[in-house]
């Protein structure tokens, strides 16, 4: 059983090295679509093909990020016709999975009873110590989330702009195929690495950036529901762990 991950970036020069890492040690094949990048990402992606498994395409970005005018569903089924593998990892370039998880695959493939796996979601928050989770009016934090299935099954995203939601065959429910779930943890790095933020990352309102100036306030307060974190005390991935004492050095250094 094979595995490809397919991912779409633009301007991801932070996570690139890291997801390259990461995922190339359960991946059969990473394959990447770049919307335009400008910022060396396209450079990096070509550099570690030297070492890695990577294919990689060009499909513009149309529209900005979570607009009506974004072409996302375009391109992340545009990556699943690119995918050769039995089963398909839609894994986003701002997430690592568990370590344990290059473990556990094997498994989880060879399983005949399940068509679709779901895993646990860990938001981190601010910093890689700090954890977003559920609160009332808020229920979109450390859920689970659906991130693997067989290929050659029909599962493709739904034809919509601002959303992008997978869907069965024929435009079914995505519930309506056997699916398991794994232990495994997905870390989702978004507000914890990097510049921390990306255009209209304001949509809902919680990091008090207004028109896309400026920078996060992590102790801001939406009226519309509370903000709920707890101290991580779990371990992160070891590519990440590596990033993070690379980056405590620089950092006692200057």
């Amino acid at each position: 059983m094979k595995l490809s991950v397919i991912v779409p970036v633009l301007n991801e020069i932070t996570f690139i090295p890291l997801y390259v890492e990461s995922v190339s040690r359960f991946a059969d094949e990473i394959i990447i679509a770049d919307g335009g990048s400008t910022d060396g990402t396209i450079e990096e992606i070509e550099r570690l093909q030297n070492r890695y498994a990577i294919r990689l395409f060009h499909v513009q970005q149309s529209g900005l990020p979570y607009t009506e005018d974004w072409n996302e569903s375009v391109v992340r089924n545009f990556l699943i016709d690119q995918a050769q593998g039995d089963w398909i990892m839609n894994l986003d370039i701002d997430e690592m999975m568990e370590d344990r998880f290059a473990e556990v695959l094997p498994e989880l493939m060879n399983r005949s009873d399940v068509d679709i796996y779901q895993f646990p979601f860990v938001n981190f928050w601010g910093d890689p110590w700090t954890i977003r989770v559920n609160s009332p009016g808020d229920e979109r934090w450390s859920n689970d989330i659906t991130r693997m299935w067989r290929g050659k099954q029909g599962i493709r995203y739904r034809d919509e702009k601002h959303h992008c939601t997978l869907e069965a065959a024929e435009g079914k429910s995505i519930w309506s195929i056997p699916r398991g779930r794994s232990d495994v943890n997905v870390y989702h790095y978004h507000y914890a690495l990097g510049s921390k933020i990306k255009f209209n990352d304001n949509r809902r309102g919680d990091v008090n950036v207004q028109m896309n100036l400026g920078q996060p306030d992590w102790n801001f307060k939406p009226e519309q529901y509370d903000i709920v974190t707890r101290p991580y005390e779990g371990h992160h991935p070891e590519v990440v762990m590596n990033y993070l004492s690379r980056r405590k050095g620089q950092e006692s250094t200057e």
